[in-house]
């Protein structure tokens, strides 16, 4: 069986994302496996609807095994958020990994992942940052200087493609990449062409109460889920948690700050003084920002200080692999996957108590809960097996 991997968040599921499973078909894609993020996402934030429907979303529409991408990763870095995605798909056995990219190009999106793994990257990228670059810049500019391809990284798209390439290569895997032109709009374009939307323009349209006019840039089946969503209060706002964050973090000491994954330069000092004087998440981000550190770095590290992360308690590699959903297709990718897997795949929530990674899992998605207007007991971790598609 010719199985291909897709790294995703499907925030909410929409055209875009069908349309890439429509070419990893074309492709030759004889199975589709989905490694997405749980209920915390890479920009800093919930996602609209829990991982749950969002995989119900995945299986209605063309994925046939859903696995997760559990939050220590999640809600990481570029780099380490393709690290373990590319892991856990190499476990699984795909044997290629598709992506949108803005560029297309996968010859220069090859070249510039050589690139960011060499020696010399690595001195450009430390005379950069010496010179006061910010980390982004910085990077850029060590790759131009290198192989022609700094402007590469300045779309979301090609600089994650770029990271699973480099991922994939540090593990010696044999897996083959395809590029596929975004279709439609940018990353974050709020502006729709034709069926497609971006995913932020779609959550701004179900946050501000018109869930019916995100249903021309979603598939039918997506959009009735995410629309039930709405019905039942299911959606996710972070701003309903704004005040139980700020609380969080004006009780955060320095100490706690400096153990949060991805700290460095000083940013513990900002986002400390920043808690204390900020009234409200926008103002208390506007404060710790400077030049160097990008939005989603210091959204990234609020919700790691909100959820207590540390980065001393994260494993180096993914420990485990848990199976959110599937249909026939994906079982048989499972009964495969289990034999050969160099890490345990695991169907049942119950198999993974007392494992740490799953128990800071456990309680981001207790936490995640209260930011739905109807929010859930505790224990959805529990509650939810599974999901089976049968058809």
């Amino acid at each position: 069986m010719r199985v291909t991997g897709i790294i995703a968040e499907y925030n909410p599921f929409h055209n875009g994302h069908k349309y890439l499973i429509d070419q990893a078909r074309k492709n030759g894609a004889e199975a589709v496996v989905a490694v997405m993020s749980g209920n915390f996402v890479q920009r800093g934030d919930t996602a609209i609807i829990s991982k749950f429907l969002r995989t119900k979303q995945a299986l209605e529409c063309g994925v046939d095994l859903v696995v997760e991408l559990p939050t220590y990763w999640a809600m990481a870095t570029a780099q380490k958020f393709s690290e373990g995605a590319i892991e856990i798909l190499e476990n699984i056995g795909i044997d290629t990994l598709i992506f949108g990219s803005e560029s297309g190009c996968i010859e220069r999106i090859i070249k510039t992942s050589y690139c960011i793994r060499s020696t010399e990257f690595k001195a450009y990228m430390r005379e950069q940052l010496d010179l006061g670059f910010a980390p982004a810049k910085a990077r850029e500019t060590a790759v131009e200087r290198l192989c022609g391809n700094g402007e590469l990284l300045r779309s979301p798209n090609d600089t994650l493609a770029v990271e699973y390439i480099s991922a994939a290569k540090s593990l010696n895997s044999k897996m083959k990449f395809v590029a596929v032109n975004r279709q439609g709009v940018s990353h974050d374009s709020t502006i729709a062409n034709g069926e497609f939307s971006s995913a932020s323009a779609i959550r701004e349209l179900i946050l501000s109460g018109k869930v019916e006019r995100a249903s021309k840039y979603m598939p039918e089946k997506a959009y009735q889920i995410i629309k039930t969503a709405a019905d039942d209060g299911k959606i996710s706002d972070l701003k309903i948690l704004e005040t139980t964050i700020l609380s969080a973090l004006r009780t955060t000491s320095k100490e706690d700050y400096k153990v949060l994954p991805d700290i460095s330069e000083g940013i513990e000092n900002r986002l400390f003084s920043a808690a204390r004087i900020g009234r409200n998440l926008p103002e208390l981000l506007e404060y710790a920002a400077t030049k160097r550190y990008t939005n989603a770095r210091l959204r990234r590290l609020v919700l790691s200080a909100f959820l207590k992360e540390n980065k001393n308690e994260i494993p180096e590699k993914v420990p485990y692999i848990r199976v959110l959903g599937c249909n026939v297709v994906g079982a048989e990718v499972l009964k495969v996957a289990r034999v050969n897997s160099k890490i345990p795949v695991i169907m049942r929530s119950t198999a993974l108590k007392g494992n740490p990674t799953f128990e800071f899992d456990v309680k981001a998605t207790d936490i995640y809960s209260l930011s739905q207007i109807n929010p859930d007991p505790c224990g959805e971790e529990f509650t939810n097996g599974v999901i089976v598609k049968k058809d």
